[in-house]
C-alpha cells in the first residue's frame, strides 16, 4: 500500500514540477514583454502608501514654498504680479545666511533677464555670492526644447567625472538641449545641477536619473550636485541605481512630509529684521539646514503625480531625492536573477503542493500559502531597501495553482467521480474520501481493529415475505434498507452487507473513530425509532406489524478488502462480528430490540441508558458474557423510564441472590415490560426447583 501511494505521489511531483516550469517561463516572457508593468507600478505605489513613514524624513530639510497667499500678497499689497522681482530672492538669500542655512537651492527658472533690469540681477548675484551655498537649476532635455545652445564651457565646473563608478554599468539619459540660468547668476552660484526628468509610463514620478550625458560631459542632478557639497566628497555618494542610471525614489510621506514656510512670511521677517524689528521667523531656526526653494501654487505648473500624493510640488520631489542621497536609502531594483530564481521557487512549490492536496480546504489553504508568499518576500525586501517585483511572482503563482488544480480535475477526477459512485450506497462519505485519496485501500488485504459491530434482522421476515408478491417485497426492503442504511452512514458506519432482510455493519474502520461504540449505540436508537414512524405504512403494505431486533458488540477483529482479485468485498471477521449477529439472535428470547455486548456497554455507560439483561453462554463458547439492552441516551431521558430501571436493577439483584420470589414480585410490577416478565417466570421456576448451591448464575444459549 505504501508502495502504491508513493508512485502515485511521484508521478503528482513531477507533474506538479512539469507545470511550476511552464508557469515560470510564461510568467517571465509575459514580464519581459511588459505585460505586468502597469500593475507592478500600482503595486508599488500602495507599498509605498503602506510601509513608507514620514517620521524617517530629515528634519533638517526644509522648503520655502512659492504659495498662493504669497503671490496673493504681493500683488495686492505690493503691486508686485509674478514674476517678482528677484531683489525678494535675496532678501531669501541674505535671510538664510544670517540664520546660517548649510546650503539653498532656488527651484526656479532664472533662464531670462529679470524684467526689472539688470540690475535687479546683479542685486541677486551679489546675494548668491556673499552666501556662498546657493544652487541653481539646469535644464537639460532629451529634444530640442527651443534652448540657446550653451558654451561648454559655462557647464565644466558643473560637470562629473565620466569614469564614475557610480556609472559604469548605467547607461546614463542623453540630452541635447539646455536652459540655463542667466550668465551673472550661474557664475555666482555654487553649484547647479537638472531639475528635468521623466516620469514613468503612467506620469508617476518614482524615480530619479542622477546624471545626463550632455555633449561630452556628464552633468548632475541638482540633489547629487547638492549632496556632493554638503557632504563634503570629490565623489559623488554611493547610491543603487537602475541600468539607466537612475534612483528609485523613497518617499517617506505625501506632500508635506518636509516642513514648508510660506516664502512671504520669510521675506516679510527679513524686512523686519531690516526695520529692527523683531521677525516673524527667526533666521537661527534655520541653521545648518538645507532650504529648497520653489512653488506649489498651482498657477506656477510645478505640481507632479507621486505614489503617494496626485499634487506634489517638484520642489518637494527634489527633496526627497536629497534626503535619499544624503542618508543613502534610496531603494535598489531587485536583480533579473533574483526575481528569475524567486519567481522559480514559488511557482514550482506552488504546483507541485497544489498536485499533492486532494482536498477543497487543502487546496484553498495552497492558494492562500502561494499567494503570501510573493506578498511576504515583497515586504522583506522592502523593509531592506529593494524594489522587489511583485506582480510576476504572483502571475507565476496563481497560474500554476490553477493549472496544477485543472490536472488534478482533469486526471484523477474521473477515478474520484468513479469511486465515489460505485461506493456511495455502501460507505459513509468520510470513507469514501479516504478511499478517494488512497485507491490502493482497495486492494486484498486486512487489518487488525477495535471495531463496534452491528447486526440487525426484521421479526418474523419469513411470513411477511409470504403474504407480499414478488413486486411489493423488493419495494419494502428496498424502503426498509434505505432509511437503516441511511441512518448508519450518517453517524459513521461503514455497511458490510445485507444478507436479505439483514443489515451487517461495523464502526472504526477504515477511519479512526474513538466513540464508535457510542456511535453505534446512538444509530441502533435512531433505526428503532424510525422504523417505530414507519410503522402504520409498512403495517398498512405488509398487513403484519414490522419489528426489527438490533446485535451490537465491540472488540477485535479484522478489517480488510476480502475475496479474490477480481471481486471483493470491504468486511469485518473475527469472533466479535460473530457474537454480534448471537445477540441480534438473542433479542427474539429477551424480546429485546437492541442488545449489546459488555465491551460495548463499558464503552458507553457514561452517555447511554442501558440495563444488564442477563450472563449467557452462547452456542459454541465456553465463556459467559454479560449482555445489556440498549434503552435511550440519558440525555433528556425520562423520569418514569429512569424509575422503571431502577426497579429493574434492584430486581436484578435479588435475582442474583437467589431471593426468586422477592425478585419475580419486583420483576412483576414493572408494567408493560415483556423483558420483565420473562425473568419474572424463570425466578418462579427456579423457586420452585432451585438450582444447585455452585450455580453461577450464567444462562446457557440453546440456538444461535
Amino acid at each position: 500500500m505504501d508502495t502504491v501511494r508513493k508512485q502515485t505521489d511521484r508521478k503528482k511531483i513531477f507533474r506538479g514540477l512539469l507545470i511550476g516550469l511552464s508557469a515560470f517561463v510564461l510568467a517571465l516572457a509575459l514580464h519581459w514583454s511588459g505585460a505586468f508593468r502597469a500593475l507592478e507600478w500600482k503595486s508599488w505605489d500602495f507599498r509605498l502608501s503602506l510601509w513608507s513613514d514620514p517620521a524617517q524624513a530629515d528634519p533638517d530639510i526644509v522648503i520655502f514654498l512659492i504659495d498662493q497667499y504669497s503671490l496673493d500678497f504681493f500683488e495686492k499689497e505690493q503691486g508686485l504680479p509674478w514674476p517678482w522681482p528677484r531683489q525678494l530672492y535675496s532678501a531669501v538669500t541674505d535671510y538664510l545666511k544670517l540664520g546660517g542655512a548649510r546650503a539653498v537651492f532656488f527651484d526656479l527658472v532664472f533662464s531670462e533677464s529679470s524684467r526689472f533690469g539688470v540690475e535687479d540681477d546683479a542685486d541677486f548675484a551679489a546675494a548668491i555670492s556673499r552666501s556662498g551655498n546657493v544652487f541653481l537649476p539646469i535644464s537639460l532635455s532629451r529634444t530640442r526644447a527651443g534652448y540657446e545652445e550653451p558654451a561648454l564651457s559655462e557647464l565644466e565646473r558643473f560637470a562629473l567625472a565620466p569614469a564614475s563608478s557610480l556609472f559604469k554599468n548605467s547607461a546614463l539619459p542623453v540630452t541635447v538641449s539646455a536652459g540655463l540660468p542667466v550668465p551673472v547668476l550661474l557664475e555666482s552660484s555654487r553649484g547647479a545641477g537638472n531639475v528635468l526628468f521623466e516620469p514613468d509610463g503612467d506620469g508617476i514620478f518614482r524615480r530619479l536619473p542622477l546624471a545626463f550625458e550632455y555633449s561630452q560631459l556628464v552633468l548632475p542632478s541638482i540633489p547629487l550636485a547638492m549632496a556632493r557639497t554638503i557632504t563634503g566628497l570629490e565623489e559623488q555618494p554611493s547610491v543603487p541605481v537602475d541600468r539607466h542610471g537612475r534612483m528609485i525614489l523613497r518617499y517617506h510621506g505625501p506632500a508635506g512630509t518636509y516642513k514648508s514656510y510660506s516664502i512671504g512670511a520669510v521675506i516679510n521677517s527679513w524686512a523686519q529684521i531690516e526695520e529692527g524689528l523683531e521677525p516673524q521667523i527667526k533666521p537661527a531656526e534655520f541653521a545648518g539646514k538645507t532650504v529648497l526653494v520653489g512653488g506649489s501654487a498651482p498657477g506656477l505648473l510645478d505640481l507632479r503625480p507621486t505614489p503617494l500624493s496626485p499634487v506634489f510640488p517638484g520642489v518637494e520631489i527634489q527633496a526627497a531625492a536629497l534626503d535619499n542621497i544624503l542618508h543613502g536609502n534610496p531603494f535598489r531594483p531587485a536583480g533579473l536573477p533574483l526575481l528569475a530564481f524567486l519567481v522559480l521557487v514559488f511557482s514550482v512549490l506552488t504546483a507541485v503542493a497544489a498536485s499533492l492536496m486532494p482536498h477543497i480546504w487543502q487546496q484553498i489553504a495552497c492558494l492562500l500559502a502561494a499567494i503570501l508568499l510573493p506578498l511576504a518576500a515583497a515586504w522583506i525586501a522592502f523593509s531592506s531597501g529593494v524594489w522587489l517585483e511583485l506582480i510576476v511572482p504572483e502571475f507565476a503563482v496563481l497560474a500554476g495553482f490553477l493549472a496544477s488544480s485543472l490536472a488534478n480535475y482533469t486526471v484523477e477526477g474521473r477515478q474520484r467521480r468513479f469511486i465515489k459512485g460505485v461506493f456511495s450506497h455502501y460507505l459513509s462519505p468520510e470513507v469514501i474520501e479516504r478511499i478517494v485519496e488512497d485507491p490502493s485501500r482497495l486492494r486484498l488485504g486486512g487489518e487488525r481493529r477495535e471495531v463496534t459491530s452491528f447486526f440487525s434482522d426484521i421479526a418474523g421476515f419469513t411470513s411477511i415475505s409470504e403474504n407480499l408478491p414478488p413486486e411489493e417485497l423488493v419495494n419494502f426492503l428496498n424502503e426498509y434498507l434505505s432509511e437503516m442504511t441511511g441512518i448508519i452512514l450518517e453517524t459513521g458506519g461503514t455497511l458490510d452487507k445485507y444478507e436479505g432482510d439483514a443489515i451487517i455493519a461495523f464502526w472504526n474502520a477504515p477511519l479512526d473513530q474513538p466513540d464508535h461504540a457510542r456511535r453505534a449505540c446512538r444509530a441502533a436508537l435512531r433505526c428503532q425509532a424510525k422504523l417505530a414512524g414507519l410503522s402504520p405504512r409498512f403495517l398498512a403494505l405488509t398487513g403484519k406489524p414490522v419489528a426489527m431486533r438490533i446485535g451490537l458488540n465491540s472488540g477485535p477483529a479484522v478489517v480488510g478488502n476480502m475475496g479474490s482479485s477480481r471481486r471483493f468485498d470491504y468486511t469485518a471477521m473475527g469472533d466479535t462480528i460473530n457474537l454480534a449477529s448471537r445477540l441480534e439472535g438473542a433479542g427474539k428470547l429477551y424480546k429485546t430490540s437492541i442488545l449489546a455486548g459488555e465491551k460495548s456497554y463499558e464503552l458507553v455507560k457514561g452517555d447511554i441508558l442501558a440495563r444488564q439483561v442477563d450472563v449467557i453462554r452462547v452456542v459454541g463458547k465456553a465463556a459467559p458474557v454479560g449482555i445489556f439492552e440498549i434503552v435511550a441516551e440519558k440525555e433528556g431521558a425520562p423520569a418514569e423510564l429512569l424509575e422503571k430501571l431502577r426497579l429493574f436493577e434492584q430486581a436484578r439483584e435479588l435475582y442474583k441472590n437467589r431471593q426468586w420470589l422477592e425478585a419475580a414480585r419486583l420483576f412483576e410490577k414493572i408494567a408493560s415490560d415483556p423483558l420483565s416478565a420473562i425473568l419474572a417466570g424463570r425466578c418462579r421456576e427456579l423457586a420452585e426447583n432451585p438450582p444447585p448451591a455452585d450455580w453461577d448464575g450464567v444462562f446457557t444459549l440453546k440456538q444461535k
